[in-house]
């Protein structure tokens, strides 16, 4: 035992002591590990941004992206509904102009006649509040007028109401004024220029789709604009008797003027805007919708794109040529010979009795002081929506029946015969 014993504790010791160092290796590397993943996890919270700089990002993009619309909206509210609070600041504000006050001028003409570019002339080189499809004044600078093909609805007699009209079916029976309004209203058509919001603010958000609100509010509009035109009515004013006015519309025009183009030229832009796969082509489903609701004499599903374009083109500037006879239209003038001095002074910018005498101060001075080689007084030329670069060059010979996608007889003239005496009446030759 004693030989053996300190053997055996000499090798315990050993045993002890490399225990000991493997103890020691190990403790330095978990304790060098730990050193090491402290320090990774120091550079990486020193490097990282904190949660709240994501919000606080967040946040900046935001008030980036809002606060301009916000400013705009603050502006044209200030400006074009309470202009009284500003003053003080601006004491020759022009005063609001609301959904029932008088404004200077309304053209009407059909689409494709060149209403885009007579309005940019006339803001342009005029500097009037002129809109186009929109005379919705407390949020849109258009406080002097419009320039619209749809507002030329007041003109067009309700079917059923104002005329008794048959639809040209097999059917033939008689039209129903709502469900032509309700067909005009069941779905918005962006390519026709149309939507409530033009005529006035109502109670629907334009950050809601087309649904319940915004059908509603469009049947209420077309019911009381289509044929208000042909209807007077009497107004009281300030003196509280009572006075006739001329129609019976929500928002009275000064002066209304009709614009007109050759037919032909009108066509071929219809034909060049509409007609989906050229001449031969089908219809544009938007255009069918509001020419079979507004003139439902006619069958328009029916034609072909050359003949739904031309007896729609017949079938407007019919109905507004009617109701310048009757004196309810002012004045007509062809837009190739037209200036804009010319417009101006037929609207009656440049009369007395004009509604806001600062654009008439403004008018007169372009258009008597300037040069007259002016923009304003130069003939317009075509800048604005030149959906007809060439594409279409009709003659009176496509108007035949048979022709270009015609389902009707070989050599039908019908629709030549009405768009010829169309130019005549409109005062252009029907011989070129």
């Amino acid at each position: 035992l004693n030989a053996n014993g300190p053997a055996r504790r000499r090798r315990n010791k050993k045993k002890s002591r490399s225990s000991c160092a493997g103890s020691s290796e190990s403790t330095v590397a978990v304790s060098t590990s730990s050193r090491s993943d402290s320090k990774e996890r120091k550079k990486t919270a020193a490097t990282a941004p904190p949660a709240v700089t994501h919000k606080n990002q967040l946040f900046v993009i935001t008030a980036v992206i809002l606060m301009p619309y916000a400013l705009y909206n603050a502006y044209l509210y200030l400006f074009l509904q309470h202009p009284e609070l500003i003053s003080f600041l601006y004491p020759t504000i022009r005063p609001a102009v609301k959904v029932h006050d008088s404004r200077q001028l309304l053209i009407v003409g059909t689409i494709s006649s060149g209403t885009s570019q007579v309005a940019q002339d006339l803001k342009n080189n005029l500097g009037l509040e002129i809109g186009h499809e929109n005379a919705e004044t407390s949020w849109s600078f258009v406080r002097d007028g419009t320039v619209s093909w749809f507002h030329g609805i007041r003109y067009i007699p309700r079917p059923g109401m104002d005329v008794n009209v048959k639809t040209n079916n097999s059917g033939g029976e008689n039209i129903s004024f709502l469900s032509q309004v309700k067909d005009l209203c069941r779905e918005l058509q962006p390519q026709m220029g149309f939507h409530p919001f033009m005529f006035r603010d109502g109670k629907c958000s334009l950050r809601q789709s087309w649904g319940d609100c915004w059908r509603g509010e469009c049947e209420d509009i077309v019911q009381e604009e289509w044929g208000c035109g042909l209807r007077s009515r009497n107004d009281k004013r300030d003196d509280n008797e009572l006075h006739q006015r001329r129609d019976d519309c929500e928002t009275p025009f000064n002066k209304v003027l009709h614009q007109v183009r050759h037919p032909l030229r009108t066509i071929e832009s219809l034909v060049a805007k509409f007609c989906i796969g050229g001449v031969e082509g089908k219809v544009q489903p938007s255009l069918l919708i509001f020419a079979n609701a507004l003139f439902p004499q006619h069958n328009f599903s029916e034609m072909s794109c050359i003949e739904a374009a031309g007896y729609y083109v017949a079938e407007y500037n019919s109905a507004i040529v009617g109701a310048r006879e009757l004196g309810l239209v002012d004045d007509q003038f062809q837009v190739e010979e037209a200036t804009p001095c010319q417009i101006a002074k037929a609207a009656g910018f440049m009369d007395s009795d004009s509604v806001y005498s600062p654009s008439r101060d403004r008018v007169l001075k372009v258009c008597n002081s300037e040069s007259s080689n002016s923009a304003a007084n130069q003939l317009m030329k075509s800048t604005e929506n030149r959906y007809n670069k060439g594409l279409v060059s009709l003659h009176w010979e496509d108007l035949l029946g048979g022709k270009n996608g015609s389902r009707k007889k070989a050599g039908d003239d019908d629709l030549q015969k009405r768009i010829k005496r169309l130019t005549r009446n409109l005062g252009y030759d029907a011989t070129l």
